[in-house]
């Protein structure tokens, strides 16, 4: 396993396809315990981890509320990833699956994005046009065009304080196999030992990192302001629903409107900002995005 910016190895435990260590697992935890650096605990958190579960790829991300989110780790090593990481941090995680949950009052968990996204995000043609939105093939919530592609996530979040989590995502490449619900299970299990370890991270972020990176809601500020100066409230809300990925069924569930009113102030709202498609709504909003 490489410890500065690469992959993760996967691990074997006598078997050729990979598996749990348990033993190396408990040995490095320990070590975690016996010297939880800040600086270093993430890497190193993340090197534990992949002896509980194989994975290639991991992030680490800290939300505040409705800031951007703290990029605290990676080991990707090539710079499309890094790309993706920049653009996510930059704008796009308004529209991330996870951040969403978040702004809904998640709960400590092992989650796969794919639970966490509305009914229709994966069938959005944001992703042939911007690929920023996830499809059948990829399931990360901020892929960009240079994001490497057939990748599974599995998120991992602690709730630290009311407007603080911690996410950890553990990427696989889908050619080598799904995460199954076995493994979710073993991640689980490593919650109650997580939530200390962020808790000393986050203590020392937020006396150093957290003053050198202050809460910044432009982009949330921009994005619910978004339409406002040609658009009637309602037809704000749906098209802010549509950038989430909503389909109509969902939006009128969620106002508590019809189908066929959803459909009239999308109509409306699209004719209002001259575009006639999804993929166009959301080059639209990212345009607005270039000075939040």
């Amino acid at each position: 396993m490489t410890t500065g910016g690469g992959r993760a190895s996967v691990v074997t435990d006598g078997n050729a396809s990979g598996g749990p260590n348990d033993a190396e697992w408990y040995r490095r935890l320990g070590a975690l315990i016996e010297d939880p650096q800040a600086e270093s605990l993430p890497r190193r958190l993340v090197e534990a981890l992949v002896h509980v579960v194989p994975f290639e790829w991991a992030t680490v991300f800290a939300y505040r509320g409705r800031s951007r989110p703290l990029h605290l780790y990676d080991n990707f090593e090539f710079a499309g990833a890094k790309k993706g990481i920049a653009a996510y941090i930059e704008n796009t995680y308004v529209l991330n699956p996870l951040y969403q949950a978040v702004q809904r009052g998640i709960t400590d968990g092992v989650y796969r994005i794919r639970d966490l996204a509305p009914d229709a995000f994966f069938e959005s043609e944001y992703y042939g046009t911007h690929r920023i939105m996830p499809g059948d093939a990829e399931e990360i919530g901020y892929i960009t065009e240079d994001w490497p592609k057939g990748l599974e996530e599995i998120d991992i979040v602690i709730v630290l304080e009311p407007e603080v989590a911690i996410e950890l995502s553990i990427y696989r490449s889908r050619r080598r196999r799904s995460f199954g619900d076995d493994e979710l299970n073993r991640l689980s299990m490593t919650l109650p030992v997580l939530r200390p370890l962020w808790k000393r991270v986050w203590a020392d972020h937020g006396t150093t990192g957290a003053k050198a990176s202050p809460p910044d809601s432009r982009v949330d500020d921009a994005f619910a302001a978004f339409g406002k100066s040609s658009l009637t409230e309602r037809e704000c809300e749906v098209v802010q629903y549509i950038l989430r990925g909503h389909s109509s069924n969902s939006i009128c569930f969620n106002l508590g409107i019809s189908l066929g009113t959803v459909k009239t102030h999308r109509k409306n709202a699209y004719a209002k900002l001259g575009i006639s498609s999804q993929s166009e709504l959301l080059s639209l909003f990212l345009q607005s995005l270039q000075n939040p």
